[in-house]
């Protein structure tokens, strides 16, 4: 199967997410937040944060266990037909993000989230990424955010959407290094995953979108020590000291 790669266009060029559900609560990254570093990871495109719209009634889903969970394609139908609303002569992408969980069909249990390439959409889900998942809505309502949890929280979410987003650039799941594209389908191998991604995946974004490594890596750094992640901060600080002494 060929590798469909998405370029940047003079005007083609915003990301648009659209968060869906509410996103106000206690232990909820705010979708602002985790734009910051889209809008980082992708340099050249313009990363726009859409106004909350609540389920509609025509949004099917599912009660799994007595978690509600909605079809991604309901997302992709909503995405599609308000085309019209967003700025279509900007548009390049255009992702949903929820706390609601989500299944594609009754055959998967559940995603962390799914990509339409051809159509340039997708939807993210946040909502297995709580360190306190699966407890009672009750119970995650209620129980303030530690630092700990936050960081891993962010963490989380930051590699689901950049992650997720990077399939709509073209790139498939790294089967070469320890990388960002590596395929996760647990906490386990999500929190394996890295926040980079490895030399050949690189290589694959920087052919669409042309950036320089180095300010994009610096950049990377000062985002990540603004929100804690010091594991993160102190990776690409190693790497940006590895490319100043090469240009010497």
């Amino acid at each position: 199967m060929q590798i469909r790669f998405r370029f940047l266009h003079d005007s083609h060029k915003t990301i648009y997410i659209q968060p869906v559900g509410s996103f106000n609560h206690l232990r909820v990254i705010p979708p602002d937040v985790i734009i910051e570093f889209v809008r980082i990871f992708f340099p050249g495109c313009e990363v726009e944060l859409l106004s909350t719209i609540d389920f509609s009634k025509s949004m099917k889903y599912r009660e799994n266990d007595g978690i509600r969970q909605y079809r991604t394609g309901s997302f992709y139908k909503y995405l599609s037909q308000t085309r019209h609303k967003r700025d279509a002569k900007r548009e390049l992408l255009c992702v949903a993000v929820t706390m609601a969980d989500i299944c594609i069909s009754k055959i998967w249990d559940w995603v962390y989230g799914q990509a339409r390439i051809i159509d340039g959409v997708g939807v993210y889900s946040f909502a297995r990424l709580d360190p306190l998942f699966p407890a009672s809505p009750q119970i995650l309502l209620s129980t303030p955010l530690t630092n700990e949890h936050r960081i891993i929280m962010l963490r989380r979410c930051v590699k689901v959407l950049l992650h997720e987003l990077n399939h709509l650039f073209g790139l498939k799941h790294c089967i070469y290094y320890i990388c960002l594209m590596n395929g996760a389908n647990n906490e386990i191998e999500m929190d394996r995953q890295p926040l980079y991604l490895c030399p050949v995946c690189l290589r694959k974004l920087y052919s669409t979108l042309q950036f320089n490594v180095r300010d994009v890596y610096e950049n990377f750094i000062a985002l990540c020590g603004k929100y804690g992640l010091e594991e993160e901060r102190i990776w690409y600080q190693k790497r940006v000291d590895c490319i100043q002494d090469t240009n010497k």
